[in-house]
């Protein structure tokens, strides 16, 4: 990223600040002419001549070598026009004059950070910060790499909490608290510090990229898909290297419709509309970078998802064919397993359980610890009545993660299939354990009802269908079988009050 692109000239002419005001070690014999070279630079810089100002202070080195400010203007012009390197090497210099400069600790820093040596850039702004405690630039440079590159978000806000309060106008500063509050998952004043980040600075897309994640933490899809909007329209690529359009910024906002269509208040209308939306999001992405991996794979994945939410198995096949294909040899991370994984659900849906298993297979030999490839490998047995080997396979599932009910209500079934109804009973009993949500608990007593009237166990069949009903009070089946249990048990009276409210 350029540094200099993006920061206002006040922050460059900010380097300045002891050039006026030099303590009493440097201020021995400057010379005027010197001086006078410096300041001149100062002006050039301040118009974003930084060529001309380099010039300024090299000749006001000549006329004088211990002029350590002039070393820092030469760092400060090199570093505008994103000579990193070279620019430390003069920072270097003034601090080899003056060791107490604290805009030289601060310029190298910023280098460092640009080149990629965290390390070194926050020990610059950390020693930066020690020597200028009221220099709003310094502060908000070591907050951004606490928050950033460090991970502290404690230390951070100290830090911006300081650089704003020195400059109310900073709105990079604001950013960075906003993310700092959101790590500290203070999501309300997070929100607030990047909607004041928006007011100073309304055209920085990555401020609504910050702003969309604080409200997918809070699983506010919505609303995170509006920030995600902004971000993309206010995108400008800044290297020649860049995207034309904020690649990222469509793949996120793709997950995110995605993911709000999956929520039980979203209307059918709204997924399709949400499922379709996603589809041109991931075109635009293949419009510009028709085969680039990982971005291109990724479109590809989620449009396979898209399609094949939409029902459209044959083309989420060609999708997600096409994202496998694109990964290069050996690629196993990003989005390959969970492509392997969607494949095998299209061909199970299509009946094609050979098929299915080896995309299946291949997922899980991807992705170990993930549950959903045996559960799946599971559902092509069981399509196919091959109910032992389903039930192998939902107990791989299990082995992965034993707080899954969905397993174990489908080995349970499994069971149901063999007759062996006292082991269906004992895995809808850990359905009901680990379940944590109500209606779909309301389900595994229902099952468990049926297993106990196959024992014929008329008292426990009743006792699990009144807690379906109590779990789900719209469960109509649950009430049937309620009614039919409590006349086995006679007691006509009951079942009719169950009839009854199966009717309502």
């Amino acid at each position: 990223m350029r540094c200099f692109k993006q920061i206002q000239y006040a922050l460059l002419v900010g380097s300045f600040a002891l050039v006026l005001n030099v303590p009493a070690e440097a201020q021995l014999i400057q010379d005027p002419e010197a001086v006078a070279a410096v300041e001149r630079g100062v002006a050039l810089m301040e118009g974003g001549n930084w060529e001309e100002a380099f010039e300024r202070f090299t000749q006001a080195i000549k006329l004088d070598p211990t002029y350590a400010d002039a070393f820092v203007g030469m760092g400060d012009a090199l570093r505008a026009l994103e000579d990193y390197q070279a620019a430390i090497g003069y920072y270097r210099q003034a601090l080899d004059i003056n060791p107490k400069l604290a805009s030289a600790y601060n310029g190298r820093g910023v280098c460092f950070r640009e080149i990629g040596d965290i390390n070194m850039a926050a020990n610059d702004f950390d020693n930066a910060s020690q020597l200028d405690r009221k220099n709003p630039d310094i502060a908000a440079n070591w907050g951004d790499v606490l928050i950033n590159n460090v991970g502290d978000p404690t230390r951070a806000m100290r830090y911006l909490d300081a650089a704003i309060e020195l400059d109310p106008e900073n709105a990079k500063a604001y950013r960075n608290r906003g993310l700092a509050h959101m790590r500290l998952r203070d999501f309300e004043a997070a929100i607030e510090d990047l909607n004041k980040s928006i007011e100073v600075d309304p055209e920085d897309f990555e401020t609504y990229t910050t702003l969309s994640s604080v409200y997918l933490n809070e699983q506010e899809f919505l609303l995170a898909m509006d920030a995600l909007s902004q971000a993309i329209e206010t995108y400008k690529p800044e290297e020649s290297s860049d995207p034309d359009s904020f690649i990222n910024g469509y793949l996120q906002r793709a997950k995110t419709g995605l993911d709000l269509a999956k929520l039980d208040e979203t209307t059918e209308a709204r997924r399709q509309e949400l499922y379709q939306a996603a589809i041109s999001d991931t075109d635009a992405v293949l419009e510009e970078f028709p085969d680039r991996y990982p971005e291109s794979g990724l479109a590809l994945y989620q449009r396979g998802l898209a399609l094949r939410l939409q029902g459209k198995l044959g083309e989420a096949i060609k999708s997600l064919t096409d994202a496998i294909q694109l990964a290069p040899p050996g690629e196993e991370g990003s989005y390959v397993s969970e492509a392997y994984l969607k494949r095998g659900i299209c061909w199970h849906y299509q009946e094609q359980g050979s098929l299915a298993r080896g995309d299946l297979e291949q997922s899980a030999a991807i992705n170990f610890e993930d549950p959903l490839p045996h559960l799946w490998i599971g559902f092509t047995y069981a399509q196919e009545e091959k109910f032992r080997e389903a039930i192998d396979h939902y107990g791989e599932a299990i082995s992965r993660n034993g707080s899954f009910p969905r397993v174990y209500v489908n080995r349970g079934l499994a069971y149901m299939h063999l007759k062996q109804y006292k082991k269906g009973v004992d895995n809808f009993n850990e359905a009901i354990r680990t379940e944590p949500n109500e209606h779909l608990k309301a389900r595994h007593f229902y099952m468990r009802g049926i297993a106990h009237l196959k024992l014929g166990e008329d008292q426990k069949a009743f006792d699990s269908f009144h807690l379906a009903t109590l779990n789900d009070e719209t469960y109509k089946p649950a009430f049937h079988q309620a009614a039919e249990a409590s006349k086995r048990l006679g007691q006509p009276g009951l079942s009719e009050q169950y009839e009854k409210r199966a009717k309502e």
